[in-house]
């Protein structure tokens, strides 16, 4: 046997007779020594309350009532009494049109109406001499009345020469402006009252089953520019959804009389799918994903020191940092909040800090939060 053979030999027997001492020491060890620290937690107090699943969506406000008015009549525009901003009151004037083509036109229809008398009376008097027919009287019958039908009518329009406004409201746009031409029908100005707004917000098909038009039925509107919310009624549901977005039109009506909502601003509709009377809603963060579905670990005790238990829950609706949970979870539950990734089951706890789920909503409500 070489002397490194030896050496090798020697090294080995010196380690079996170390681990030998080990195990002899580890078993001499009592059950109390071998007790692992118990882990750390912090626990939740479940309680009852109510939840509401809903689902937001964004839109835009515009005025309720917009209207776009035109001159009846073409001509040169003389004055234009409004700019954009003014207030208007319906049947104020807004526009005076030049109609002196007109007018020269409606005294050309006045001597064709006068030639027509009397061209009706002369047949009149020679029918009555026998030098006419009753055909000639009946065709200057037919002509009087043409003649009048045309004067009315330049007479209407003469009428229309100024141009007033149909409703209350604020002038949004002007269109045209004092010296310009305008043809009949072409928009001069457009008006709005948006002391009452519509919210036109676009809802996905897969959701459009939880609206109904009632108005009983208030919905919650966020105005982000205003850090304001508002509520209001559903008053339409579109009947088919828009070819490129497969969403609904789903308009909504809230009050503004003090003019604080501007059209165009940015919404965001609150709209409910359900409401659960007296949910278990528990924190998202202490929820595990176990092998078989969700599991949360709770403190069946209430013995400051204590053994974790795993407990399987069916989960339902939530927002961004609750979920309700369906089963598995009762009031009076102490659920671990803190400490609980990396635990097993039946593992040694501590409860180092323990909350009351009703008495933290209660403190919240006082102080005015959500």
């Amino acid at each position: 046997m070489t002397r490194w053979m030896v050496m090798k030999a020697t090294v080995l027997l010196c380690l079996v007779a170390l681990l030998g001492g080990c195990d002899s020491q580890a078993s001499e060890l009592s059950d109390e020594e071998r007790v692992v620290d118990p882990s750390p937690v912090e626990t939740l107090v479940l309680s009852t309350t109510e939840f509401t699943d809903s689902f937001q969506v964004l839109g835009s406000a515009e005025p309720v009532d917009t209207v776009q008015v035109s001159s009846d009549v073409p001509g040169k525009i003389l004055n234009a009494r409004v700019d954009e901003g003014d207030p208007v009151r319906s049947g104020q004037a807004l526009f005076r049109i030049d109609t002196e083509t007109d007018e020269a036109g409606q005294q050309v229809l006045e001597t064709q109406v006068e030639a027509a008398e009397r061209e009706l009376a002369r047949l009149e008097r020679l029918l009555e001499e026998g030098l006419a027919t009753e055909q000639q009287v009946d065709n200057a019958r037919t002509e009087l009345e043409s003649a009048r039908k045309n004067l009315r009518q330049s007479q209407v329009s003469l009428g229309r020469s100024t141009v007033t406004s149909p409703i209350d409201g604020f002038v949004s746009i002007r269109f045209q402006d004092t010296g310009e031409f305008a043809n009949a029908g072409a928009p001069l100005v457009e008006i709005i009252d948006y002391s009452r707004i519509a919210v036109f917000a676009q809802v996905p098909e897969s959701e459009i089953r939880h609206i109904e038009a009632d108005p009983d039925i208030e919905v919650d509107v966020d105005i982000p520019a205003l850090d304001a919310t508002y509520r209001g009624t559903i008053e339409r549901i579109a009947l088919r959804p828009s070819a490129n977005t497969r969403t609904y039109t789903v308009e909504i009506h809230i009050d503004n009389e003090d003019l604080r909502i501007r059209p165009g601003m940015r919404t965001r509709a609150h709209f409910v799918r359900a409401t659960y009377e007296e949910a278990i809603v528990i924190p998202r963060d202490s929820i595990l994903e176990g092998f078989e579905g969700r599991e949360v670990m709770v403190v069946p005790g209430s013995e400051e020191i204590d053994h974790a238990q795993v407990r399987r829950i069916q989960t339902g609706p939530g927002s961004r940092d609750e979920v309700v949970v369906l089963d598995g979870l009762k009031a009076g539950d102490r659920l671990i909040l803190r400490g609980h990734r990396g635990l097993i089951g039946d593992a040694h706890v501590e409860v180092v800090e323990e909350r009351d789920q009703h008495t933290e909503r209660q403190k919240r409500l006082e102080g005015g939060e959500p």
